[in-house]
């Protein structure tokens, strides 16, 4: 009985130890808690940075699209619109003996926003004359024809009221941005129903959502939720048998759209931005570098000196902890607020592609890898111990230098202002790496 005992207290044990290394086995190696015995730590590893105009970006069917006017006194002013095919209510329409308009309405659904919601923005809403194609990669530059009367029964400006609830016919509806359009386009629709039922396509091709001006100190941009049950076109109308009548037409996760980004850099104000983002003055990136969403600026990061400045060890080192520290130069800017999140893009050393790093929390998780704003301390940090590893060990097809971008950048329009690389400042673009020799 002692043996038998004995035996199962050992079994107990042999399966807790297996289950405690599957559980933890995957992360093995991300990372070292605290400081080990025996380690060196350094923040001195040359970086260089420089701030640079972004190359296109996919903008087809992503989570969200963009559409405002914003202006930036660093930055100069960026317009935003969407490119939406629609899709019927139903397997058909209906509109029943002599329909007649009462109104148009486009709503928008609010996801987020950006920029001063007080202030008013012009919206223009057109109708496609060119298709969208299925398949097509649309990017924040691309443009597809459009007619260009507005279809807007009022070309007033608007405010935004993005945490402010709507009553439609008695319901109470989430934020959402309502566009009123012209009786005669309704009832364009209302008379061709068997184009709606059998043509949609080729009848409707889509709509053109942009903003054209904003009166107001910064303008702002919607960040719209385009596959919402709150998003689509609304026709209001009567007809012979009955009143108070309604039909919705909706952008489905089956429609192509995608959003077309303009950026004007020459309002800019800052001679800082102008001389490195625009002139290419790569060394004003020792005292300030940018970043902007909507496709607009991304920075280059390198370090020039890393695999050089171990060479000594003959790759006798272990890398416990690597990071990239980036402070917000500016961190309470009124109505232009930082990104949330940031990310890193690998460089091939070899084909210069872009791909995901080690580190990714493609490969990883999100708490390891970093990327995300802390507000105490005004910094993001990313953790990139294996890319700088094996960068050391001279392992993996990567270039020492990588590109710093807002996350999501296709659906968010963010901007940020941070320190540069001057060695002599303590809130500097730094490596810090915790490391071992043996």
């Amino acid at each position: 009985m002692k043996r038998l005992s004995i035996f199962c207290t050992l079994a107990l044990l042999t399966c807790i130890f297996f289950n405690a290394c599957n559980n933890q086995a995957s992360e093995i190696g991300l990372d070292l808690i605290g400081n080990p015995v025996d380690t060196e730590f350094t923040d001195t590893i040359t970086v260089q940075a420089y701030s640079m105009l972004e190359d296109t970006i996919n903008t087809t069917n992503t989570s969200a699209n963009i559409v405002g006017h914003l202006s930036d006194p660093v930055f100069g002013n960026s317009r935003a619109g969407i490119y939406t095919q629609l899709a019927l209510g139903g397997s058909s329409v209906n509109f029943g003996q002599n329909p007649v308009i009462d109104s148009v309405i486009l709503t928008l659904q609010i996801s987020d926003y950006y920029g001063d919601t007080n202030s008013l923005v012009s919206f223009r809403v057109h109708q496609l004359t060119e298709s969208l194609t299925s398949g097509t990669t649309y990017h924040q530059t691309s443009t597809a024809s459009y007619d260009p009367t507005p279809l807007n029964y009022s070309l007033t400006g608007q405010s935004l009221k993005p945490n402010l609830s709507v009553v439609v016919d008695t319901s109470l509806l989430s934020a959402h941005l309502r566009i009123r359009l012209s009786q005669q386009f309704g009832q364009y629709l209302l008379n061709h129903q068997n184009d709606l039922n059998y043509n949609l396509q080729d009848f409707l091709k889509g709509l053109y959502i942009e903003a054209v001006a904003h009166t107001g100190s910064r303008g702002y941009m919607v960040i719209a939720n385009m596959t919402s049950a709150l998003t689509g076109l609304t026709l209001y109308y009567h007809n012979q048998e009955s009143q108070n009548m309604r039909y919705s037409m909706a952008c489905t996760d089956k429609c192509v759209r995608f959003t077309h980004i303009d950026h004007d850099y020459a309002a800019s104000t800052s001679a800082n931005f102008v001389q490195e983002v625009l002139q290419g003055q790569h060394n004003i990136g020792r005292e300030v570098l940018y970043v902007q969403g909507g496709g607009g600026v991304k920075t280059r990061i390198c370090f020039p000196y890393l695999e050089s400045s171990f060479a000594k060890y003959n790759k006798r080192v272990n890398i416990h902890r690597a990071e990239l520290v980036i402070t917000n130069a500016v961190p309470n800017t009124p109505l232009l607020a930082h990104p949330k999140n940031l990310t890193l893009q690998g460089i091939g050393k070899t084909d210069s592609a872009i791909r995901f790093l080690p580190d990714d929390d493609y490969y990883t998780y999100a708490a390891y890898y970093g990327g995300i704003y802390d507000a105490t301390t005004h910094e993001y940090r990313f953790r990139i111990t294996r890319y700088v590893q094996q960068l050391i060990l001279q392992q993996g097809d990567w270039s020492n230098a990588m590109n710093l971008i807002v996350r999501g950048s296709a659906v968010r329009p963010h901007r940020l202002i941070f320190d540069g690389t001057d060695i002599s400042s303590p809130t500097r673009l730094r490596l810090e790496i915790t490391y071992s020799t043996y």
